[in-house]
Parts: structure tokens; C-alpha cells; sequence
């Protein structure tokens, strides 16, 4: 009998058994959960199907002998990435991440596209990207382009100013593509770009909305239009009433996690402090509160729960 101590895995986004050593790796393991994706070789899949599995996304075939190149995380490359020039063209190309494209795809050079994350391009793309696509458990989107045109990619929590928007160093043809939270702090004056494409939610000055009609194209998200300057918090956190009692003027709550509101805030005082809310996640407070916190939000993704409804 097998001393071999059971194994599991567990909690991975992306589980890539193409490598040499892949089989020797499942030795033990006698359950897998959680995982957002597995890469196998073709000769691995019967050794998997015995393997209980539960919470498993997608289980991808690969062609034996194929080299495997795996995109994960967040990346930002030209549409010629796509092509794979001078390489070995009988390799598989993974996106298992989020790809954002700054010029369009001509040909896809590898013998299979699997797309398990995202995949941002260029309008104009979408033929090289259909013929080339082998396989999809993700999301491709195609944003506005202009042949031409300099797309300037930015991603994560964005804040830009209004003077950032006049792109003093660029061409008016530019494209902003702004992929994540983008915020827009002031006044923009001139807009320096064609157009600002947004994949995500845009937070801008309701005195600015003149300015950016026309320019501001959400692809994905929407646009939502502020009186107070913005306050932005992420994670977990707890609101008690001495914070907006500090406070010299109204702000807009940015929230993004899940936050607390503590029983001693009075709500003329919040009233008085908060002119909107903006929030993914969950918003948990008094019963008192709960009608004025669901008056002052803009815009939401998630839940406003009262705390005693939560115990």
C-alpha cells in the first residue's frame, strides 16, 4: 500500500501542467478545487478525469508537443505581439490575464489562441482575432480606433487632472484608454485627445460634463458626474462619525471593498458632509442610516445591508 500522503490543490487561478515535469506533479494529489483554469497536455487528461475536481472553471487541452506561452497578470503590448514572428508557429498562446492591444492585429501567428482572461484591442482586429481564436472562456472586446492614431494605455486606479486631458505633449489624434477606475479630479479645460475610451467606471466633475461629451466613450462601465470632490478608500474600513464632523467640505465617497458605518454618526451631519456615493461592494450601517446612504449613492455593485440584518 502507498504511504504517498494525499495531496490537494487548491486556491490557484491558473494550474499549468504543459510542463516536463507535469505528470510527476499530480502524483498524490487526489483532489483539485478552486481553480480557475488547468492547462494539460492531451496524454494528461485521462490521468485528470480521475482526479476529483469541484470549482474547476475550465480544463484546456493542449496539443502534445506544442510549446505553451502563457499572458497572465495585466499587460500592455502592440497588436504585433500577435503575430509571433520569427518563432516556432506551431506554439499555443494563452491569455489567462487581462492583454490590452495598442494597434490592430493583422495575423495571429500561433497555431492555436485560447483566451481565458480578457483581451482588449483595437477596432479592426476582429478578423485576424477570429480566424486565429481556437478556444474562448473569457471576453474579447474591441474598443474605437482610428488608423493612425497613438493609443496611450493606462491601467489600474487612475487619477488624472484636468490639465493631464490636455495632452500637452501629444497629438490630437491620440487615444486615452483608460482600463480600471478612472478618476477625473478637476475641470478639464481642453481635451488633447480624439477620444478617451474607459473600460470601467468614470468618476468626473459635473461642471466638466460639457467638456468630455462626445470625447468620453465607456466601453464598459458607466460614466458618473460628481459636485464634491472625490474621497477614495479601498479594502475594509470602518466610518465613525468624528471623521465627517472633520471634514471642511462635502465630499463623494469612492468605495470600493467593504466598509462600516459606525452608530454615532449623526445623519445631519452626514447629510451635511456626503453629497454622493459611489461604491462596489458592500455597505453595512445603522437602520437609521440605510435610507440615506441609498438617497446619496450615484452609482453601485453591490449591497447596502443593515448591521443588525447582518449579525
Amino acid at each position: 500500500m502507498s504511504s504517498e500522503t494525499p495531496r490537494e490543490i487548491r486556491h490557484v487561478a491558473l494550474l499549468d501542467l504543459t510542463g516536463a515535469g507535469a505528470a510527476e506533479a499530480l502524483n498524490g494529489v487526489r483532489r483539485i478545487s478552486h481553480v480557475a483554469t488547468i492547462l494539460a497536455h492531451e496524454s494528461l487528461l485521462a490521468r485528470l478525469s480521475s482526479i476529483e475536481m469541484d470549482h474547476v472553471a475550465a480544463v484546456v487541452p493542449i496539443p502534445e508537443g506544442s510549446q505553451v506561452r502563457v499572458l497572465s497578470g495585466q499587460l500592455v503590448l502592440s497588436g504585433e505581439a500577435l503575430a509571433n514572428p520569427n518563432t516556432d508557429q506551431e506554439a499555443v498562446l494563452v491569455i489567462a490575464g487581462q492583454l490590452v492591444l495598442t494597434t490592430p492585429v493583422e495575423r495571429v501567428g500561433y497555431k492555436q489562441l485560447i483566451i481565458m482572461g480578457q483581451l482588449l484591442a483595437p477596432m479592426g482586429s476582429e478578423t485576424a482575432i477570429g480566424a486565429g481564436l481556437s478556444r474562448m472562456g473569457g471576453q474579447v472586446q474591441f474598443y474605437p480606433y482610428t488608423p493612425g492614431a497613438s493609443v496611450r494605455a493606462l491601467t489600474g486606479s487612475i487619477r488624472l487632472s484636468g490639465a493631464e486631458l490636455a495632452n500637452p505633449t501629444g497629438q490630437p489624434g491620440d487615444i486615452l484608454l483608460a482600463v480600471g477606475q478612472l478618476v477625473i479630479e478637476d475641470v478639464p479645460e481642453q481635451i488633447g485627445y480624439q477620444s478617451i475610451v474607459a473600460v470601467g467606471q468614470v468618476l468626473a466633475p459635473r461642471a466638466g460634463q460639457a467638456a468630455l461629451a462626445g470625447r468620453l466613450l465607456p466601453l464598459v462601465g458607466q460614466a458618473v458626474y460628481y459636485t464634491a470632490p472625490p474621497r477614495l478608500f479601498e479594502g475594509t474600513e470602518t466610518f465613525y462619525g468624528a471623521y465627517f464632523e472633520l471634514l471642511d467640505e462635502p465630499i463623494t465617497l469612492v468605495l470600493d471593498g467593504t466598509f462600516t458605518f459606525d452608530d454615532d454618526i449623526a445623519i445631519d451631519v452626514f447629510k451635511d458632509r456626503v453629497a454622493g456615493i459611489v461604491f462596489d461592494g458592500t455597505l453595512l450601517a445603522p437602520r437609521r442610516l440605510v435610507p440615506l446612504l441609498q438617497a446619496r449613492t450615484l452609482a453601485r455593485d453591490g449591497t447596502i445591508t443593515a448591521t443588525d440584518a447582518a449579525r
